[in-house]
């Protein structure tokens, strides 16, 4: 008997967990695998919403000074870090990646802690918001790659690499005013927020009704 759950994306409500015979029951008793950490398609999404709304305030946000940016990027790393020591206490991952995850929320929490310090240039500034993203996206995909029963591993290892790659490139862009910045930080921030979203199933469902109903380019 078909029901109308099998016909939904497999990892909706399960972000970080999958069983190893296709999507099967883990155990005897028909139960599904439980998830590798409770709560944690929450806590994405939270850091998804949180970051696509921040990264639409810096880039809105009038007369952008160092210290209004040192406040902005303060609260977005504050969130990240929030969510990495969250991840890494709630997380059935083995001991060594959850200390890997919670010593990444300890360093981003050091980090928005400086940027909130204030009296920071624009090149610090920059430096500590893609030191950030590195560590960060560095931990997300070594957890990917190391956790065999983590759900959908690429999709967690691509938004680790991207929120990595990000935050190399705000380290590496010789930027010199804080208009630059917040426009590379504003775009940085939507984008890591989007897929931190798409990572917490947002849009998914709709999608998956799209392209179950397209219709072939050869009806047209």
């Amino acid at each position: 008997m078909v029901t109308i759950r099998s016909r939904l994306p497999a990892t909706t409500g399960r972000l970080f967990s999958r069983s190893y015979d296709g999507g099967a029951p883990a155990a005897s008793s028909g139960r599904q695998a439980a998830s590798r950490v409770r709560g944690g398609r929450e806590a994405v999404l939270l850091l998804g919403i949180c970051s696509a709304a921040l990264g639409l305030l810096v880039a809105v946000w009038p007369g952008k000074s160092d210290s209004s940016l040192g406040l902005l990027f303060g609260l977005g790393v504050a969130v990240s870090a929030g969510v990495q020591v969250f991840l890494a206490v709630r997380a059935r991952f083995a001991m060594p990646l959850r200390a890997l995850l919670l010593l990444s929320g300890v360093l981003s929490a050091w980090l928005a802690v400086l940027c909130l310090s204030g009296g920071s240039s624009v090149a610090v500034l920059s430096m500590w918001l893609g030191l950030s993203w590195a560590i960060a996206g560095v931990s997300q995909a070594t957890v990917s790659v190391w956790d065999e029963r983590l759900a959908e591993p690429v999709r967690h290892e691509l938004v680790g690499v991207a929120t990595m790659l990000v935050g190399v490139v705000v380290l590496l862009s010789p930027l010199e005013s804080a208009t630059a910045l917040g426009l590379v930080a504003a775009a940085g921030l939507v984008l890591l927020g989007s897929a931190n979203l798409a990572l917490a199933g947002v849009g998914r469902g709709a999608a998956h009704i799209a392209w179950t109903n397209r219709i072939p380019v050869s009806h047209i």
